[in-house]
C-alpha cells in the first residue's frame, strides 16, 4: 500500500510548530536602565552624596579654591540591545569612576565601598539586578613630596612631568562581584563585569594626578574679573566600568505557544491519518 500525503499541508503544519518554538526562544529587546552607584562604609572620614546620576564621596580640608578631593561615580545608560537564546551583547560602559584629585590637608579617605545596581527591562517588564560591589583603598601622598628635591612616594618629583602640580595619589580597587543573574518571566539573563578600564586596559590600581586651582584674571582696568579656575590645571583621572549581558536560558513556551504547537503537529498528524485511510480504500 502506498501512502499519498499532501506535502504542502504537512509542511505548513510542521512550519507552524517550528515557528512556535522559535517565538518561545526569542527574547527581543533588552534595556539596562536606572543604573545607580551608592558609596558607603567610608573610613576614617568622607562625606557621601548618593543623589542624582553622579554620586560622590569627598574628604579633606581644601588648600586651593575650596575644592575637596573626591571620588565620583557617574551612571551610564540606558543601554538597549536585542538578544535571543545563547546570545551576548557588549561590552558596554555602565558607569564612569573619577578621582577629583585636589590638594587637601587634614584627615583623608582610606577605604570606601561602591555598590552599582540597576534595572533590566524585557518586554515592558522590569526586574532589579543586585549590586556589583567594589572596595577602594585610597593612598594619599604628601603633595610636596619629601626630602630636599621633593621626592614623590609613587615615583618622580614634585613639579616633574608626571607630577606637575604636586605628587600623585594611588587608587586601588577590588571587584567583589563579577556576575549577577536575573530572571524575567521564564528567561534568565547574566550580567558580567569586565572590571575597571583605564585607557582601555583592565586594572586594579592606577595613579591619579594632582590637580591645581588657579587664580585667573581676565580683562583690564574696570573690566578686570578674577576668579578661581578649575579647568586649566585639572586632570580627569577616570576609569570605565564595563559589562556584558547574555541570555543564558530561553523561555518555556507559554500556553498560547503550546496551543500553536499542538495545532501544527495535529494538522500534520491529521494529514497522515487521512492519507492512510484513502490508501486503504484504494486498496
Amino acid at each position: 500500500m502506498q501512502l499519498k500525503i499532501n506535502t504542502k499541508t504537512l509542511a505548513a503544519g510542521v512550519a507552524m510548530a517550528a515557528l512556535s518554538f522559535a517565538s518561545a526562544a526569542s527574547a527581543g529587546t533588552v534595556v539596562i536602565k536606572n543604573i545607580q552607584g551608592v558609596w558607603s562604609s567610608q573610613s576614617p572620614t568622607g562625606t557621601v552624596s548618593n543623589s542624582g546620576a553622579t554620586s560622590t564621596v569627598s574628604w579633606g580640608t581644601p588648600t586651593d579654591g575650596g575644592m575637596k578631593s573626591s571620588y565620583a561615580f557617574t551612571s551610564g545608560g540606558p543601554i538597549t540591545t536585542n538578544l535571543s537564546d545563547g546570545q551576548s551583547a557588549g561590552p558596554f560602559t555602565i558607569g564612569t569612576f573619577q578621582h577629583n584629585n585636589w590638594p587637601v590637608t587634614g584627615t583623608t579617605l582610606e577605604t570606601v565601598r561602591l555598590t552599582v545596581s540597576g534595572v533590566i527591562e524585557v518586554g515592558g517588564q522590569d526586574v532589579n539586578f543586585s549590586g556589583f560591589v567594589y572596595d577602594f583603598t585610597h593612598v594619599e601622598t604628601p603633595n610636596e613630596g619629601s626630602g630636599w628635591f621633593g621626592a614623590c612616594a609613587l615615583g618622580g618629583y614634585d613639579g616633574d612631568s608626571n607630577n606637575p602640580y604636586g605628587c600623585s595619589d594611588l587608587v586601588k580597587v577590588n571587584t567583589n562581584t563579577f556576575s549577577n543573574s536575573v530572571t524575567v518571566g521564564n528567561d534568565t539573563y547574566s550580567i558580567d563585569i569586565a572590571g575597571f578600564l583605564v585607557n582601555g586596559n583592565l586594572t586594579n590600581s592606577f595613579i591619579t594626578k594632582e590637580s591645581e586651582a588657579v587664580w585667573k584674571c581676565t580683562g583690564k582696568g574696570s573690566k578686570k574679573n578674577c576668579a578661581w579656575n578649575y579647568t586649566d590645571h585639572a586632570f580627569n583621572n577616570t576609569a570605565q566600568i564595563q559589562a556584558t549581558i547574555s541570555m543564558v536560558t530561553s523561555a518555556v513556551p507559554e500556553p498560547s505557544t503550546w496551543a500553536m504547537m499542538i495545532v501544527g503537529f495535529g494538522a500534520a498528524g491529521a494529514m497522515v491519518r487521512s492519507s492512510r485511510r484513502r490508501g486503504a480504500l484504494a486498496a
